[in-house]
């Protein structure tokens, strides 16, 4: 229900422009970074990763698990469901995608930036005034696959994975923010 209530907002702000946020905001339905912690990146979350996306600010999103490998076999399992492995290995090594193992963070590796990047894609990622960092041997873009994964639980779990590969020392989650 809650949910709804911020669709109805980003709505009429859509419509209606800024004015619409005075009119919301005596209402339970305005967002601010206080209701992103009591709602977001909850364990068990099953709000739609797209849905998610659109409605926590720019570096609200944070990974509700903090043990990786209590979950990361569970992530495993679900990057291996279509749409992750074909492009980067069934073990994150590689294929025709950067490999996953290498500690090389193209968009930065904060929670934020890898949910919102797989969720949305390189294009849509950088229309959102993210910047590339770097490029490895592969150029192609990362295609959206927020639509493919079921919930947000799901993508926090493919992330704890992807964590999980990589050498010691290379993804700590603050190594590198992206620039406004």
């Amino acid at each position: 229900m809650r949910l709804f209530g911020y669709a109805v907002r980003a709505l009429a702000i859509g419509l209606f422009g800024p004015l619409a946020l005075g009119v919301l905001s005596t209402s339970s339905m305005i967002w601010t970074a206080s209701a992103a912690d009591e709602t977001c990146c909850k364990e068990g979350d099953t709000t739609p990763p797209t849905e998610l996306v659109a409605n926590v600010p720019k570096g609200q999103l944070h990974n509700p698990y903090k043990d990786i490998a209590a979950v990361a076999e569970e992530g495993h399992k679900q990057f291996l469901r279509p749409g992750c492995n074909e492009c980067h290995g069934g073990t994150g090594g590689g294929g025709i995608c950067p490999p996953l193992t290498q500690g090389a963070w193209f968009w930065g590796n904060t929670d934020d930036v890898l949910f919102r990047l797989i969720t949305l894609g390189s294009a849509d990622l950088e229309k959102q005034g993210y910047k590339r960092l770097g490029y490895g041997s592969v150029h192609a873009p990362m295609p959206p696959m927020g639509m493919t994964i079921k919930t947000s639980d799901d993508l926090w779990k493919i992330i704890a994975w992807i964590r999980s590969i990589n050498p010691p020392g290379s993804n700590p989650p603050d190594k590198v923010l992206p620039q406004e």
